[in-house]
């Protein structure tokens, strides 16, 4: 698989949606495709495996254009997951630039989700390769078929610190795109410090040094000019930032409204010192809750149980990491029930 070429201005990278079968990865790919622009989408297709042509994986191409000055495309693939399979996706783990684990919430499917998990850990370790070292996203699936608590659970099992997580229900199309532009900002990042580290060789020897010149009297020293105002400094473009606004800033994609209203009201809750007493205030996209840590995206509302609601809200520093936590409101009555 190709990768970042700095000489050629263009960024070439392969995600894999891993998880077991009926998790939902394939309709992934599905809700992403429906909801990018044409332009920045091919169109999905089916690839016999090179064991058993008789098994599919389904390939999404991505075309970005021109981000930052450097042309970048994503090819995202849906792994099949049926346990013959495994010789399959362990061959699609090669050379492989990030994964999206897509991870079934239901009950039912704990076990098998955490076989998965370790299948990929050891696939990885056959390739020299680590989950810690790989770019990686959790993406719980089927939320609307799920309890809140069975997903905690589920979260601790899974035992994966520090892991951005998200979730979504692929059926409908929602919380794909964020998982899916989190994930590309990882890749490209890696990408970008990796070839950073590789140093240049030299493509002609180097000549030989000149003769030292005869020694001369020093000349008289001239006056420093005045400095010259030169404006501040160019800024470098981060690519993985406009990877990530490309894919966000879909105008007719159906998160869209739901995902600045609810960015708005959690931002200004969290900031906001009048919040308890109720006040009807805006608060502007990004809203820091300390320091360090800002808002970039705030999932779909989900009811925990009568009275309790659950948000899932995506925080980043400065450097571009992300992190994800769920806010749980509780929304009880002023006036207790009992009370006349």
């Amino acid at each position: 698989m190709a990768k970042l070429d700095p000489e050629a201005h263009e960024v070439n990278a392969r995600i894999l949606y891993w998880g077991i079968d009926g998790a939902g990865k394939r309709t992934c790919l599905a809700g992403v495709y429906r909801k990018l622009r044409p332009d920045h989408r091919g169109e999905m297709h089916e690839v016999p495996s090179r064991f058993d042509p008789s098994t599919f994986y389904t390939v999404l191409p991505i075309e970005l254009g021109d981000l930052g000055g450097t042309r970048t495309r994503i090819e995202i693939v849906s792994v099949p997951g049926g346990a013959e399979h495994a010789p399959t996706r362990k061959q699609l783990l090669d050379q492989v630039d990030g994964v999206v684990f897509v991870v079934d919430t239901r009950r039912e499917c704990m076990e098998e989700n955490l076989n998965s998990l370790e299948e990929l850990s050891k696939a990885l370790e056959d390739y020299g390769r680590s989950l810690e070292e790989l770019p990686l996203v959790v993406q719980y699936n089927k939320c609307d078929l799920s309890e809140p608590l069975d997903i905690e659970d589920l979260h601790r099992r899974l035992a994966l610190p520090g892991v951005t997580v998200f979730e979504s229900t692929a059926s409908e199309g929602t919380g794909l795109l964020p998982a899916l532009s989190t994930i590309s900002k990882k890749v490209i990042r890696v990408l970008r410090e990796s070839s950073r580290s590789v140093p240049r060789t030299p493509l002609v020897a180097d000549a030989p040094p000149a003769p030292e010149p005869l020694a001369a009297a020093p000349p008289a020293p001239e006056p420093e000019p005045e400095p010259l105002d030169a404006g501040p400094a160019p800024t470098e473009i981060d690519t993985s930032q406009a990877m990530e606004e490309a894919i966000l800033a879909e105008a007719a994609h159906p998160d869209r409204d739901a995902v600045g209203s609810e960015a708005e009201r959690a931002a200004w809750m969290l900031e906001s010192d009048d919040w308890e007493h109720g006040a009807d205030l805006e608060a502007p996209l990004g809203a820091r809750i300390s320091p360090a840590l800002s808002i970039v995206s705030v999932g779909e509302a989900t009811r925990a149980d009568d009275r309790s609601v659950r948000v899932p809200l995506v925080l980043g520093d400065d450097d571009g990491e992300t992190s994800t936590l769920v806010l749980t409101v509780r929304l009880d009555p002023l006036i207790d029930e009992g009370s006349d």
